[in-house]
């Protein structure tokens, strides 16, 4: 450390692995004994266990598994959309089956739950091609993207069941039977 051309180390970077365990007070294992050649680069990164090639093969693991959980959520987003898409397209007659089960009255706000369905399928079908492009290009860029059809599901979501209720609290019937309940 008395060499005048090299920097102060910082964080470590030019301590051997018997330093590094030495400061942190972890017993070192024969098996972690590396040798270091030279100091190259602040970059150059020296594994525990297999030199320097470990390090580029241990992040492979991780992104196929993200790919796979990115796929699976999509998958499952775009059954939601499909699934969903005729009761939404029909909205109207789901509603007035519900008020008869559930003896509220007559659903007759056909044109508000024809608009609500017709919006909520809309948009959840916007926001799944959304999520679908987005996950595409982060996955393409090598970064994790399992979060991004999961948000975008959980606002398809909320924003589907906020038609619906927009669709079912603004009937004159679905009033009465809430004043009823009281």
């Amino acid at each position: 450390m008395s060499d005048p051309q090299r920097p102060r180390p910082q964080f470590g970077e030019y301590a051997t692995p018997e330093e590094q365990r030495n400061a942190i007070k972890v017993p070192l294992d024969d098996a972690e004994s590396i040798p270091v050649e030279s100091q190259e680069s602040t970059s150059s990164h020296i594994s525990v266990q297999g030199g320097r090639d470990a390090v580029a093969t241990a992040p492979a693991a991780g992104p196929s598994g993200d790919r796979i959980a990115t796929m699976i959520l999509l998958g499952v987003g775009l059954m939601t959309v499909v699934l969903s898409a005729s009761a939404l397209i029909d909205l109207p007659t789901a509603i007035r089956t519900t008020f008869v089960q559930l003896d509220v009255g007559t659903y007759s706000t056909e044109s508000l739950g024809a608009a609500m369905g017709w919006t909520a399928l809309l948009v959840q079908a916007a926001l799944w091609i959304t999520a679908l492009w987005l996950s595409l290009r982060t996955l393409r860029a090598g970064r994790k993207a399992w979060w991004i059809p999961l948000v975008f599901g959980v606002v398809a979501n909320v924003v589907m069941f906020g038609c619906i209720a927009v669709a079912m609290t603004g009937d004159p019937a679905f009033g009465e039977y809430v004043s009823r309940m009281r």
